[in-house]
């Protein structure tokens, strides 16, 4: 009966000291995760602050190469080419009520308000140049859009690092370094699609109108919030057919679709008030020789502009190849279950692709679900991500001089 009893009270001890290693175990994995966080936290800010150094560095070194003039205001002015002219004019002049004389009735208004007057409000409070102004802007905006990366990248380091060197020191990095949109709705894009991700829809209800008066695609993200909504009422067991009934009895939601492309609708609303038509962006685009088309056609006319000389795509070549492509990657996104995301990618580049191939490289390469997928896949293996990171750096520098050169495939 002792003896009975004292091996019931070894099992109990034994019992005991197991739920007492589990737990010491537990303890030790909860401290080396948060030890882990603390440690990623200064890595996640340091990261895209060295491509922001290292980029601005390798593109005067572009720059340097190919002009006398010294300084970074001439830097930045010789990286503001193409549309960007056009939004230095409108921060400082605002938009003409009636066509600009000698300019074949060419009008601001195809360029859209939000970013324009976030560099006006900026100079107000600095006043320095507007093209320094905008630069430094367009820098602090791609390196914000890497911050809210890490959570869509699912905290992957290396195709955090790859994102980062895209964005900020990869070969189309004066896209986003200079007077342009992609900044602003790299970073807004990237916004509205975490807040998806977080089933926060308020939110991204107000990012969307935010993006709708960046760029006219902007506000074609709101088909990835019904989308979402949609995948939600899905995994709550609901119905298809149920699900306008579901979306009626949440007001919360019903706001968010609303207020969506609340951007778009405040800018017809100001060029009906000041120039008498509200659809003005739309109706100036045939002066920049945007005239509604066959997109399988322009693509064919792309491909088929081989080079007379040489073995280098042209430059409509290259719009078709970066067309297709975008299209490609827009598929993926939805193979892997991201069809809000895959979508919008896709929409963003057909509607333009009606007009015709101009800027086609710019459109696909500023889609940040695009970036997010393509920094993913190239970091599958260590070597195809070293690879990618070396190429992204060394092509930066070939790519700025081709752009202050005015190739047109980069416009």
């Amino acid at each position: 009966m002792g003896k009975g009893r004292t091996n019931n009270l070894a099992t109990v001890i034994k019992g005991t000291g197991h739920a007492s290693s589990v737990t010491d175990q537990a303890k030790h994995f909860e401290i080396s995760h948060d030890r882990r966080s603390i440690l990623e936290a200064p890595a996640v800010v340091a990261v895209p602050l060295l491509f922001a150094i290292s980029g601005i560095a390798i593109r005067y070194a572009a720059f340097a190469s190919v002009t006398a003039e010294p300084g970074f205001e001439s830097y930045a002015r010789a990286l503001c080419r193409w549309d960007c002219h056009w939004y230095v004019d409108i921060s400082e002049r605002g938009y003409e009520s009636f066509p600009i004389p000698n300019q074949s009735n060419v009008g601001r208004w195809g360029f859209f308000p939000l970013y324009p007057m976030l560099v006006a409000g900026i100079r107000t409070v600095f006043p320095f140049p507007t093209i320094l102004v905008a630069t430094i802007t367009s820098i602090a905006c791609s390196y914000a859009a890497c911050l809210i990366a890490w959570p869509l990248l699912e905290k992957n380091m290396r195709a955090y690092v790859l994102y980062c060197a895209f964005l900020l020191s990869g070969p189309f990095s004066f896209h986003f370094t200079t007077f342009l949109t992609e900044p602003l709705f790299v970073l807004l894009t990237s916004c509205v699609f975490l807040a998806l991700k977080r089933t926060n829809y308020l939110v991204a209800g107000i990012l969307s109108a935010l993006l709708s008066a960046t760029r006219l695609v902007g506000v074609l993200v709101v088909f990835a919030t019904a989308i979402q909504m949609f995948q939600q009422h899905r995994a709550q067991d609901g119905t298809t057919l149920s699900f306008p009934l579901w979306l009626l009895g949440r007001p919360d939601l019903l706001v968010a679709i609303l207020i969506s492309p609340a951007g778009l609708f405040a800018y017809i609303l100001f060029l009906y008030l000041t120039v008498g038509d509200g659809f003005a962006f739309l109706h100036v685009q045939r002066a920049f020789g945007r005239v509604a088309g066959n997109p399988l056609l322009f693509l064919w006319d792309g491909l088929s502009a081989v080079p007379t000389t040489g073995w280098l795509p042209t430059a409509p070549q290259w719009s078709a190849l970066a067309a297709l492509t975008g299209l490609a990657l827009s598929v993926v996104l939805a193979v892997r279950g991201q069809y809000g995301a895959g979508l919008f990618c896709a929409v963003c580049i057909i509607l333009p692709l009606i007009t015709n191939l101009a800027s086609m490289v710019r459109y696909v390469v500023g889609l940040a679900p695009l970036i997010v997928l393509t920094a993913i896949l190239l970091s599958a293996s260590k070597l195809t991500w070293l690879a990618a990171l070396v190429l992204f750096l060394s092509a930066c520098y070939f790519m700025t001089v081709a752009w202050i050169g005015g190739y047109l495939a980069l416009v």
